[in-house]
């Protein structure tokens, strides 16, 4: 990233794009993201099977970055031996001879680009759109006996994965297959448009057609390639962008305080995550923080309140009826705290709280490639221990979005400015009032 995009990036929330691909940081990152969905079922399946359409592409450009490392280490082998194209020319290295012409073909004009995901789902559908690979893929076919129930419709597909077979047993080293594809492109069908009786990931209020058309191609037309997915992909993007993130936005940008999900009794998120909960038992404040800062406040205040009518009925000085500021900046402290979701203490820190607690251990996490444990562990050695109090320091996780921190350090300010007003009118009311001891 460019100084200047960095300063841009400093400036602004991150978009959706960003916190797909993981260039964002906490609290604005992908695993936050998915466990605030974790609350809604049915979003959390779009995010699911955006993720997993898009391990299926890098699957797929795998793929390809296989069958051309395989070829140029067949291509090193051959230099090696001392082999020239003269040597290759008997009967027994025909078959041969065709599949290495017909891949050097396709590397030369460009199709084995692992990099291009037009080329990659073109490559995989056997479309070479050249009229020299066809006639070298037409000599091959001629030349080699295939299978009539093979699973592949296309020629091409049988070669390249007789050629990675061949590669595999010669230089040892596995290579993904187009089975192995094929068998991640249906399992991706039956988990999420097949039918919501088998599976509970089942992604509603999709198109039909686009669905049976989606479900047709795997099933039917044992395609892999990764346009199959690719409008449902952008049609779940889209409903992510344009209903989730927003909400998700305000949730975590503009509040450091979140009651933990994992005691909702509306839905399972741990089951949804993946987790088990810990063997200790959460506190009222980690479940409930917001509400109980509220009524922690409202305790203050009353005590504040308490003491006082108490030191003016007993007509103590001024001097000492001020001390009532310390309940009433407690009180006041806590309720705004609570009504706005920030705490003063944590935006000044620079920490927010996480929806889950970072003791959880999610096997989801590990299936789309989060790292949670390098900053929880860093977040829980650099807390102070008085973060312990009021919910604990195990949902504490640093603010690294730069944005993120000084909107929520904005808000804070505005929190101080009203505790400090409303501390500030009810201690001079209960101090300058005239004392009357009954």
């Amino acid at each position: 990233m460019s100084p200047a995009s960095a300063d841009l990036y400093a400036q602004r929330l991150p978009t959706l794009y960003e916190v797909l691909n993981r260039q964002t940081c906490a609290p604005v990152d992908l695993w936050s993201f998915y466990t605030f969905l974790s609350q809604y079922p049915y979003a959390i399946n779009f995010l699911d099977f955006w993720i997993d359409a898009m391990a299926h592409l890098r699957l797929c450009k795998d793929y390809v970055k296989g069958v051309r490392e395989s070829f140029v280490e067949w291509e090193d082998s051959q230099e090696r031996s001392g082999a020239n194209r003269d040597s290759r020319d008997s009967h027994d290295n025909r078959d041969s001879l065709s599949s290495s012409l017909l891949l050097e073909a396709l590397m030369n004009d460009g199709f084995l680009d692992y990099e291009d995901s037009k080329r990659v789902s073109r490559f995989l559908q056997g479309q070479t759109d050249s009229p020299r690979l066809t006639k070298l893929l037409d000599n091959w076919q001629k030349q080699t006996e295939h299978d009539s129930d093979a699973p592949f419709k296309s020629p091409l597909t049988g070669l390249v994965d007789e050629f990675l077979k061949t590669q595999a047993q010669d230089f040892q080293k596995a290579r993904i297959t187009s089975k192995e594809l094929l068998n991640n492109a249906r399992n991706i069908v039956h988990t999420y448009l097949l039918a919501p009786e088998e599976s509970s990931r089942y992604l509603i209020n999709l198109p039909d057609h686009m669905r049976q058309n989606a479900v047709h191609m795997v099933l039917e037309e044992k395609r892999h390639d990764p346009d199959v997915f690719e409008q449902l992909k952008a049609i779940s993007f889209q409903f992510l962008e344009m209903d989730c993130f927003p909400k998700f936005l305000s949730c975590v940008a503009l509040h450091n305080l979140h009651d933990d999900i994992t005691s909702s009794s509306l839905s399972d998120p741990l089951a949804i995550l993946g987790s088990s909960a810990p063997g200790r038992r959460r506190s009222l404040f980690a479940r409930y923080t917001t509400l109980s800062r509220v009524v922690l406040g409202m305790i203050f205040l009353w005590m504040g309140l308490w003491l006082g009518y108490t030191l003016v009925f007993l007509n103590y000085s001024r001097g000492i009826r001020v001390t009532t500021i310390v309940p009433f900046f407690l009180g006041f402290y806590f309720i705004w705290c609570g009504i706005y979701k920030i705490d003063i203490l944590y935006a000044l820190c620079g920490v927010t709280q996480t929806l889950v607690s970072n003791e959880l251990v999610s096997s989801k996490d590990l299936e789309i490639g989060l790292n949670r444990n390098a900053v929880h562990n860093k977040t829980r050695q650099s807390t102070s221990p008085v973060f312990r109090v009021f919910g604990g320091s195990s949902r504490l996780v640093s603010i690294q979005q730069p944005f993120v921190n000084s909107m929520l350090r904005r808000r804070a300010l505005w929190c101080l400015v009203l505790v400090l007003a409303g501390t500030a009118i009810f201690t001079v009311i209960f101090s300058c009032v005239p004392g009357h001891r009954l």
